[in-house]
């Protein structure tokens, strides 16, 4: 099975709140709308709001995307990416 090299792009939103750190979310996804629905690009949203983890995660699902958060010490790393390539690294 060959392997899918995949982009990561970072988006830090620490710092912003919701509705701004939804906003800008919403626009970055939009953005990318061709480059995340063909799996070529993952983007990675970190944010230090708790609670913009699940309107982001809620609104980026609703548009089709896979989502996984991982929470550290000092923020949220949530993982948006084309449903069908989740998992591949």
């Amino acid at each position: 099975m060959p392997t899918i090299s995949r982009r990561t792009v970072e988006l830090d939103l620490r710092g912003h709140v919701c509705p701004a750190s939804l906003l800008i979310s919403l626009n970055k996804m939009n953005t990318m709308r061709k480059e995340l629905s063909s799996g070529e690009v993952a983007l990675r949203i970190l944010t230090a709001n708790r609670e913009s983890v699940p309107t982001i995660t809620d609104s980026a699902r609703s548009m089709g995307y896979a989502v996984t958060v991982e929470r550290t010490e000092a923020h949220y790393a949530l993982r948006v990416e084309n449903p069908g390539e989740e998992g591949i690294r």
